[in-house]
């Protein structure tokens, strides 16, 4: 793997504060301990609607947000349980 050097990237800003792991990745989706395919369940329960479809109003599935490789999170983003599985989504 190489060292990251710089990232040029667009950023998509999730404006609120205390986001836990849980809302990062439901418990349900921990059943792996690789990363594989975890980035499918990131935010699964805000990012999809009751029949699995995309939720328009969900930050990360506006178009603006296509291509962004940067999070701006706010105060306390993470907080709750120390899981690994979340920064791997």
């Amino acid at each position: 793997m190489e060292p990251l050097q710089r990232v040029h990237s667009k950023t998509v800003v999730i404006a609120s504060t205390n986001i836990d792991t849980d809302q990062i990745i439901p418990a349900r989706f921990l059943t792996t301990t690789t990363r594989e395919g975890l980035g499918k369940q990131l935010f699964a329960d805000w990012r999809y609607l009751a029949d699995g479809a995309p939720n328009p109003a969900f930050f990360l599935n506006r178009p603006e947000a296509a291509g962004c490789q940067v999070l701006v999170a706010g105060r306390n983003f993470g907080c709750g349980s120390s899981r690994e599985h979340a920064p791997w989504a």
